[in-house]
């Protein structure tokens, strides 16, 4: 099915005047027209949208040109919509200070990397995904028998540390259904870099790839200063302004290949310093599956392209 409205985005924009960010190669978000959400109100190019549930927001979903003759929204009530989304964003500010203030306190960490000693399965799927036992250990890899926001899924862990603080949990479901691989340890959390004190280290370069368990093995493999984003999307435009990245000379971006226009959004962030890589299969894989070397590695960052 195809909305018959023209430029959905258009539509949507003119129609309740606000303003979408594209998100996706068919994907654009914003504030949602009907309870104010930022960031919640998905529209595709093919004219459907949706307002992803949460509390406070409507779930609202459906076909654009289903809203002809629907009433045009008036200036009071996107006050209210605006009043109502800035209360809602001061709401997820304390929470989330909250939330990161009780994983600065937490050992879970500790316990999940302990239960390697009993569950040798677990350490046999840490050993297939790349991992060498120093790399289990030094990132405290672990297992979870049940997922805290996921009960009753087993999963296998990796902690979220910077400068010595846990900031997060990563709970990577064993056998994950339509809900997502990965889960956080506790609602709330922010979306951080994880490997972030690769930021400090002694390197002219630096490389961003999407996913932890990439970071781990590419690091491990070719000594590299490498940190991940939460998935392709994970990048905020702002940290590219963070003075740690001002002391990298370079800086490659290296995605999944069906991520490569998002790597290119994401290196053109840092102003003429961003490369672009671009690899045949995901980075974990070339080492994993392929027998993949260091020099080899190398030389795919040696074809990077400029992000313009």
């Amino acid at each position: 099915m195809t909305s018959r409205v023209g430029n959905p985005v258009a539509f949507v924009e003119s129609r309740f005047g606000i303003q979408m960010k594209r998100v996706g190669r068919e994907e654009y978000a914003g504030p949602c027209p009907f309870c104010g959400g930022r960031d919640r109100f998905h529209v595709w190019t093919k004219g459907n949208y949706w307002c992803r549930p949460a509390p406070g927001h409507c779930g609202r979903a459906g076909w654009l040109d289903e809203l002809d003759g629907a009433p045009t929204p008036t200036p009071e009530e996107r006050l209210e919509w605006r009043v109502a989304a800035l209360e809602r964003k001061q709401a997820e500010t304390e929470q989330r200070l909250s939330a990161l203030e009780a994983m600065h306190k937490c050992t879970d960490h500790l316990a999940y990397h302990a239960n390697l000693n009993h569950h040798t399965d677990a350490v046999d799927y840490w050993l297939q995904e790349g991992m060498t036992p120093d790399t289990i250990h030094n990132y405290q890899l672990g297992y979870c028998p049940s997922c805290p926001t996921a009960p009753g899924f087993a999963s296998y862990t990796i902690p979220v540390t910077y400068r010595g603080k846990l900031y997060n949990i990563r709970h990577r479901l064993a056998r994950p259904n339509d809900g997502g691989k990965y889960r956080p340890h506790m609602a709330g959390l922010p979306v951080l870099l994880f490997n972030a004190d690769a930021l400090h280290a002694e390197a002219n370069n630096l490389l961003v790839v999407e996913g932890e368990k990439k970071a781990m093995v590419v690091g491990q493999e070719t000594g590299l200063a490498t940190i991940a984003t939460m998935g392709m999307q994970a990048f905020k435009r702002a940290w590219a302004n963070d003075k740690r990245f001002a002391r990298f000379s370079t800086i490659y971006v290296l995605y999944d290949p069906d991520a490569t226009d998002k790597a290119r959004e994401v290196a053109a962030y840092f102003n003429g310093r961003g490369r672009v890589v671009t690899m045949p299969f995901k980075a974990d894989d070339y080492f994993v599956l392929y027998d993949g070397t260091r020099a080899g590695f190398l030389s795919f960052l040696k074809n990077a392209r400029s992000a313009d």
